[in-house]
């Protein structure tokens, strides 16, 4: 089930979500904090992608991978989905 409320979305995290996020974005692990607030507002996948590319480009001073965020945040966007 997908959280909807504030506590729902705490015993998610908890309860598997956050390791299982961290996961899903392998060298972007780091800053799972940061795109589970934007699938905990229930952002589109183009806020994800554009976050992965934000991370990238500012935290890890990476060049721009537009390919590689976009498949890191449509595997995220997808797996938040289908739980």
């Amino acid at each position: 089930m997908r959280p909807r409320a504030a506590n729902e979305w705490r015993d998610f995290w908890r309860d598997g979500g956050e390791r299982a996020l961290a996961a899903q974005l392998d060298e972007l692990e780091p800053y799972s904090v940061r795109i589970a607030t934007l699938l905990g507002s229930n952002a589109p996948l183009r806020a994800l992608v554009a976050e992965l590319g934000r991370i990238r480009e500012h935290e890890l001073q990476a060049p721009a991978d537009p390919t590689r965020d976009t498949e890191l945040a449509t595997r995220v966007y997808d797996w938040f989905h289908a739980t």
